[in-house]
């Protein structure tokens, strides 16, 4: 296995505990004890300035007692000692430090001052700092335990967490899943140094970890993230719940991560583009992951297939299925036949596929229908619904061997056809045998319908990730340094500077139309017009109707303002259309401020367009460049009809922007009226 930088930190030769104690109810007692009984196979060095022994071990008095510099120190003394600990750790060649110490940037101006001072530290030293605010870290593969929980399950799900809370939680959860267990676990707390992507990035390498769950609230670098996800997505599945999604949210976040989160709708939109999988529902995070993790992704073009012993069970799998957009399987007729004359008359043989009492008596017809469901090209992942696991405990006991032996059946067919599998029983809480050796075999069980439901989403999307060409989130700093991007920035900058000159943060929309030009975006052609005379002119220069618009960089929205008039026939009208507009504009500035315009744009008024759309690039903090398509106009803010896409963006991923607009059937023309031309739209963004 080759090295990596942060083995250090989860493969470490030795460990120094600093803060080691006697007193069992304290982390530096509790993780010697672990780290003594729970098969750490390296140095431990407890330190403690009173000295003496601890589980048979020297209690060193100070760091310049230890006999070397060991790989990692588990610092457990509280904040303001931190820095300088870490610092003569540092010195020291110790080449990291995992601080459990609450009280820095997530607490106070204080604590961002300590916080700070950590880094600099590290930063001067070289040694790695994992944390503050951290609940530890583990990796059961290294008989590491660090993280103040026992008897964590060996299994293959990487675990990126930023609460201790949660990380119990998650712990507990996983303790009472059949099959389920961690092969390493990160507290990744206020990411003072080691920042969350450089985390993935291990588990990525790490040969036992099959698939991340993350918990964040607030990563720092999103950019990294977002880029280093979009690689290991590739390999290995990562699934992210993300904290602080509403306003209070994000209020409780700050104070407990010291992270400043940002705009989760660009996020989320980066994080589809990396691949990486959103669960909104912390009992849908380690289900998700553990589903990517074992099942094979629904192959492109196919569909889900449901299989179900009871008829209102399937009805609501297949409501919730068409709820969230996923394809559904529509079995051929060879297939339908073979159905029927297994199941019988009464059974439905479409979609889902409803047994109709035929198991109850012969639980193995249930392997036998899904054999047939799979071999049918058009079925790429099955839900089982309903009872199966617990036949033998609604009739009798005789029926246990045969559902055990159904069970394995289903194991087998599933990875023959190389097709997904995702179990709902209603006898999951109760672990059954035959469900038990599912999960054994690493075949999610699930005793919600609706968890089990959303497991079968990330299937489908994933295997639509995995189709899709790899996102790079540095490829807009190579796109970013070309020669038509130097020049659009040269137009820029000079906007921008006479911007700051006269002291404006918006700018006026000939300047707008300028900045546009430079890159190539075509705009409705206009006239910059400062008198009635030069409006006569202009309207008198366009056959039809013309739109007279105010043009000032104090007035954003010009309708607010009765800026905008349209549909103004020939040059009288357009003179008379240039004095209301200026008195209007006056009088809304009197309150509010700003110079008074004197000139207006004049632009022939197009017929019956399609709709208005809103296309912009903003810059998100941590995320860089973020391009925002939606319906545009007033419609913007009466519906927020808005989706957003982390740059670089192709053309095919705008087009698909398009499609999410709730205004995308008007988009594509309905009722015999034209569609926009939408690889038009996509060139222009």
């Amino acid at each position: 296995m080759s090295s990596h930088p942060l083995d250090a930190i989860l493969r470490p030769a030795s460990v120094a505990v600093i803060g080691a104690s006697t007193d069992p109810r304290k982390r530096g007692h509790h993780a010697v004890r672990v780290l003594v009984k729970g098969g750490f196979q390296g140095s431990v060095y407890p330190v403690n300035p009173g000295g003496g022994v601890l589980y048979d071990l020297r209690v060193h008095r100070d760091l310049d007692e230890l006999p070397e510099a060991p790989d990692l120190a588990l610092v457990c003394t509280p904040a303001e000692t931190v820095p300088g600990i870490v610092e003569r750790c540092g010195e020291l060649g110790v080449k990291a430090a995992v601080i459990l110490a609450v009280g820095f940037a997530e607490s106070d101006r204080e604590g961002e001052a300590l916080e700070r001072r950590l880094r600099e530290a590290a930063l001067r030293t070289g040694i790695r700092v994992v944390g503050p605010n951290t609940s530890g870290v583990l990796n059961l593969h290294a008989g590491l335990n660090l993280i103040g929980v026992a008897n964590v399950p060996d299994g293959g799900l990487g675990l990126l967490l930023q609460s201790g809370n949660v990380a119990l939680s998650l712990m507990i959860e996983i303790g009472e899943k059949e099959g389920r267990g961690v092969s390493a676990c990160v507290g990744v707390g206020n990411e003072a140094d080691v920042g969350f992507h450089e985390y993935l990035e291990w588990m990525a390498e790490d040969p036992h970890t099959r698939g991340v769950a993350v918990y964040a609230e607030g990563i720092r670098d999103r950019r990294r993230f977002l880029h280093s996800a979009a690689q290991v997505s590739r390999v290995k599945p990562v699934v992210v719940l993300k904290g602080g999604r509403s306003a209070r949210g994000r209020r409780a976040a700050r104070s407990h991560t010291g992270s400043v989160t940002g705009a989760d709708d660009a996020l989320r939109a980066g994080l589809r583009q990396a691949g990486v999988m959103e669960v909104a529902r912390s009992d849908e995070l380690l289900p998700v992951a553990w589903t990517l993790a074992t099942q094979t992704p629904t192959r492109p073009g196919t569909g889900v297939a449901i299989l179900s012993d009871g008829g209102g069970q399937g009805t609501l799998a297949i409501d919730a299925m068409a709820e969230a957009g996923l394809p559904l399987a529509d079995p051929g007729t060879d297939t339908r036949a073979e159905l029927r004359a297994l199941l019988g008359r009464a059974a439905a043989v479409g979609n889902p596929v409803d047994l109709a009492g035929a198991a109850d008596a012969a639980p193995e017809v249930f392997a036998r229908a899904l054999e047939i469901l799979v071999a049918d090209e058009e079925v790429g992942t099955v839900l089982v619904v309903g009872l199966f696991g617990g036949y033998h405990l609604r009739f009798a006991e005789e029926f246990a061997e045969a559902e055990a032996r159904a069970a394995r059946a289903m194991i087998a067919a599933g990875r023959r056809a190389e097709v997904g599998l995702v179990v709902h029983s209603m006898y999951a809480d109760r672990r059954p045998e035959p469900l038990r050796i599912l999960s054994r075999e690493g075949v999610p069980v699930e005793g919600s319908l609706d968890v089990a439901c959303r497991c079968v989403g990330a299937l489908v999307r994933r295997g639509s990730a995995l189709s899709r060409p790899l996102w790079s989130g540095d490829a807009w700093e190579r796109l970013s340094a070309g020669p038509e991007s130097a020049e659009a920035g040269a137009v820029g900058r000079a906007i921008v500077d006479r911007c700051r000159e006269e002291g404006r943060t918006t700018l006026s929309e000939p300047e707008s139309r300028r900045l546009a030009g430079s890159v190539g975006v075509e705009t409705v052609p206009a006239i910059l017009c400062r008198s009635e005379e030069e409006t006569r002119t202009a309207a008198a220069g366009v056959d039809g109707a013309v739109a007279v618009k105010v043009v000032s960089p104090f007035i954003p929205h010009k309708t607010e303002a009765g800026g905008v008039v349209v549909g103004v026939a020939g040059p009288d009208g357009a003179a008379a259309a240039y004095r209301e507009i200026l008195e209007r504009a006056e009088a809304h500035l009197a309150s509010r401020g700003g110079d008074v315009p004197h000139e207006v744009l004049v632009s022939p008024v197009l017929e019956e367009p399609v709709a208005e759309l809103l296309v912009g690039v903003r810059r998100e903090p941590g995320l860089g460049p973020v391009a925002t398509v939606g319906a545009g106009g007033m419609v913007v803010e009466v519906l927020g009809d808005v989706v957003d896409r982390v740059l670089p963006v192709d053309r095919d991923e705008v087009v698909g922007m398009l499609d999410e607009l709730r205004i995308a059937p008007l988009l594509r023309g309905i009722r015999g009226r034209p569609g926009v031309d939408r690889v038009a739209v996509a060139e222009t963004v």
